[in-house]
């Protein structure tokens, strides 16, 4: 069965949240001059989502995962002068499955995307994501945090493609995973492919257990060790919150305190 594509045309918006429950394709159509937050959460075995924005825009597009089994594709082509962010917190009880793919056509495009991924159990966790630069004078970001636990897989594989027409451009990668277990696994691959030497590009990738020290201080203060995991990676994760409203993030909170 195919799945049916619904389009949202967001126009003539200033500063407003929508919020889509969505289990289907979905095709997001920004006018220039948009300023807009769009939450998306809730979502089914397969989602295909795509943003189409005007000229000088901000866009905020926030994903929540709590759901079992995601499977998401993410697709957009970013205009001059605007700025898209995406943020994606992955709390869900199965595994997930993102590809992104942004790409920036016009001077001035501007891109992030900030991850926050919690695994347990058996789960397998893979993002894919990857940006484009065109142009010049455009810029993208991949900020990404993890924590894996028990027998769990975190993998996050990040691309940024600068080619040879996009001079002054710049490009960072950021990926770091905590390992809570003896069983935990985590993959992260960062590649800059670079056709352009006036640019700048950056990758940081640090993957290790959860430190002892750490842990040992929070246990001498009385803290029972499965409260003290808890602590730990609320820390690590719970900065994902601030992209989102109160309630929100009140409940990313008690969803991380409500994984030990």
């Amino acid at each position: 069965m195919l799945s049916s594509i619904k389009e949202y045309k967001l126009d003539n918006l200033s500063s407003n949240s929508i919020s889509l429950e969505v289990d289907n394709s979905v095709v997001l159509i920004c006018p220039d001059n948009s300023n807009v937050t769009i939450d998306m959460k809730d979502f089914s075995s397969v989602n295909n989502v795509e943003i189409k924005g005007g000229q000088n825009s901000n866009i905020l597009v926030r994903f929540l995962f709590t759901c079992k089994d995601i499977e998401l594709n993410i697709k957009s082509d970013v205009s001059r002068g605007t700025f898209l962010h995406i943020v994606l917190a992955d709390f869900s009880n199965g595994n997930t499955k993102v590809n992104s793919n942004i790409s920036l056509l016009e001077e001035k495009a501007h891109s992030t995307f900030n991850l926050a991924v919690l695994s347990s159990q058996e789960q397998t966790k893979v993002f894919n994501i990857s940006f484009d630069h065109h142009v010049s004078k455009t810029y993208s970001e991949i900020d990404a945090y993890g924590v894996s636990k028990d027998n769990s897989l975190i993998k996050i594989l990040g691309t940024s493609h600068i080619e040879n027409k996009a001079d002054k451009s710049e490009a960072s990668q950021k990926v770091k995973v905590i390992l809570f277990d003896e069983k935990s696994r985590a993959i992260a691959n960062p590649i800059l492919k670079i056709d352009n030497n006036d640019i700048k590009a950056n990758h940081a990738c640090a993957i290790g257990s959860l430190k002892e020290e750490h842990l040992y201080y929070l246990l001498s203060r009385g803290i029972e060790l499965k409260e003290a995991r808890g602590l730990i990676t609320l820390g690590y994760l719970m900065p994902i919150s601030s992209y989102f409203d109160k309630d929100d993030s009140e409940f990313i909170k008690n969803l991380i305190g409500g994984s030990f």
